[in-house]
């Protein structure tokens, strides 16, 4: 009966199945190239402006509160007011506000703004320079995603593989 005994057996078999990992991974990166399904991307597409209009609440929120106060407001604060197009009252921050809590709160605001991105997909999926900054990080995020799910699971299929075929007795020539 002839025995393996080599101190580099068993960190050979893990380098051969991080390797087979690691192809498969790679094979897995193509998930990047899946076709982008419409519900997925109006879902996408809305979540980000979900998030940038709660990213400018905040801002509008801490220039509020500095008007409110009778302070000044810093510098960052009045050229975010200039470059959304809102006086430096405390009146015209607040309906700012508000009118960002609707695209937040009101259900029929948001009905229309996904039935808007779902009309425009065909166009937005044809073309990229139809697209506006929010279809692009739509149409980016779910890519990535694919993408890094398509390598997670390749990497797990492909190093499972591996192992089982590594676990497979051999036989060898004493054994025969």
């Amino acid at each position: 009966m002839s025995m393996d005994i080599s101190p580099y057996g068993q960190s050979q078999d893990k380098i051969k199945v991080l390797g087979t990992g690691t192809v498969g991974a790679v094979a897995g990166m193509s998930a990047y190239y899946l076709p982008v399904r419409k519900d997925r991307f109006v879902r996408n597409a809305y979540d980000i402006m979900k998030e940038q209009s709660e990213e400018k609440i905040l801002k509008f929120n801490e220039a509020a509160l500095n008007l409110s106060g009778g302070g000044r407001l810093k510098p960052e604060q009045r050229l975010f007011l200039s470059q959304e197009g809102v006086a430096e009252t405390f009146a015209d921050v607040n309906a700012k506000v508000n009118d960002l809590k609707r695209i937040i709160i009101d259900s029929n605001y948001i009905k229309t703004v996904k039935e808007d991105l779902a009309n425009n997909f065909a166009n937005f999926k044809k073309s990229e320079a139809l697209r506006d900054s929010v279809a692009s990080k739509a149409f980016q995020k779910i890519r990535w995603t694919n993408f890094a799910w398509g390598a997670g699971i390749g990497f797990v299929l492909a190093s499972v593989l591996g192992a089982k075929v590594l676990s497979v007795p051999q036989k060898t020539v004493e054994q025969a």
